[in-house]
């Protein structure tokens, strides 16, 4: 039986919104998007699975195009209509949408979206200027994300060090209090089986795109192998290799 692909709606086509549903498309949902500005549908209709023109703040409206019956609604209103946002997902909450996930401009704006039901709030410009700092402060860095109990996900270029030693050699987990998830490895710079031929998970394709999305990192493209389950005793690291690792930001920070 064929798996039911999500049904995602989104909410404002201006650049934040229009990334977000060509993004879920590529991955394999179902897109419709949604805009008061016939334009910006215009602009989005041959390449999501629907697009209408409607005012999403009309509760008549939101019923009528059955919002409610879609898996997730992300309100991506811009920056210059917060209180249409806030309207916006508080009858979203009403008509009965089960997830809503909203931009937030500020603080406040985030507080008041938490109040009138959305179920997540995202920050662009917040969580974007904190992912720069990082980079300014640490050059070799790439990209990181933060989860549940003070925990992170980051990916790392390979220290010099470590190249042509195994995880147990390198004692990452001992010395950095760190977890190795997987290999990022380019198939341009080394066609080579450089790890152990013991079953491995490696990404590509839709996996590969859900994984460079999940971080955000650009280093990851079609030439590139993701490779999972790693043999702390046989599999060696090589030169050019870019690593998953979690655990906590300041261990993570020790790497550089």
């Amino acid at each position: 039986m064929e798996k039911r692909r999500q049904q995602i709606s989104i909410i404002g086509m201006g650049t934040f919104g229009r990334e977000i549903a060509l993004s879920l498309m590529r991955a394999g949902m179902v897109v419709c998007a949604i805009d008061r500005n016939a334009e910006l549908i215009e602009s989005v209709r041959d390449q999501v699975s629907l697009a209408m023109v409607m005012d999403a703040t009309h509760e008549n409206a939101l019923q009528e195009a059955g919002i409610h019956e879609v898996d997730t609604v992300v309100v991506a209103i811009g920056a210059g209509s917060v209180e249409s946002s806030i309207l916006c997902t508080a009858l979203l909450r009403q008509v009965g949408v089960a997830n809503i996930i909203a931009r937030a401009t500020s603080e406040l704006h985030e507080r008041i979206l938490r109040s009138v039901g959305a179920d997540m709030i995202v920050n662009p410009e917040k969580e974007m200027g904190a992912r720069l700092a990082k980079h300014i402060m640490r050059p070799g860095f790439i990209d990181m994300i933060s989860l549940p109990g003070g925990a992170c996900i980051a990916q790392i270029p390979l220290p010099e060090e470590f190249a042509g030693h195994s995880l147990d050699e390198l004692g990452v987990r001992k010395r950095f209090n760190l977890t190795v998830l997987g290999i990022q490895r380019s198939q341009k710079a080394d066609h080579t089986r450089a790890f152990s031929e013991k079953p491995t998970m490696a990404l590509d394709g839709k996996a590969l795109w859900n994984y460079k999305n999940y971080l955000g990192a650009a280093a990851v493209d079609s030439d590139s192998r993701i490779i999972m389950n790693i043999s702390p005793t046989k599999d060696r690291f090589k030169p050019g290799d870019i690593l998953l690792v979690m655990g906590k930001e300041e261990d993570i920070n020790k790497l550089f």
